[in-house]
């Protein structure tokens, strides 16, 4: 039951910041229009490579940072991405069938089940609050 109002309070937190950004117009803004950088360099994670702890995420952002995989994020920034991937895909794995088979929670989940997608400069604004949130919540 527990697990389940944290979804509901994630969801709903995620839900009032879209619409605040579908509000004031930003969710234009993309992280092109502010980077003049030659190529984005990307990465994926195994979404069960690192633990659903946040000083696993931590340190997996601190290896990162120094192998220069993943530029132009602070350490913080990619730990909050890292445990929100991880932190999503194991809240749904808990959810009731009924929900999980819905098509925007199934989308949701077979995008975490690909793997933690990281890229230079970090993801968009809307999904770093988001990523904030989470990494509050969890």
């Amino acid at each position: 039951m527990k697990t389940m109002f944290k979804v509901i309070v994630i969801i709903a937190i995620i839900t009032v910041a879209f619409a605040a950004l579908l509000k004031c117009g930003l969710t234009n803004l993309k992280k092109a229009d502010f980077i003049q950088h030659g190529a984005i360099k990307t990465m994926n994670i195994g979404i069960n490579d690192v633990d659903l702890d946040h000083e696993a995420c931590v340190e997996e952002a601190k290896k990162i940072i120094a192998s220069k995989a993943i530029e132009g994020m602070s350490e913080a920034a990619m730990a909050k991405e890292i445990y929100a991937h991880i932190f999503i895909h194991e809240m749904i794995n808990t959810l009731p069938s009924w929900i999980r088979n819905t098509s925007i929670v199934n989308r949701v989940y077979n995008s975490t089940a690909n793997g933690i997608d990281l890229e230079d400069f970090g993801d968009t604004f809307v999904r770093q609050i988001a990523y904030n949130a989470i990494w509050k919540l969890g």
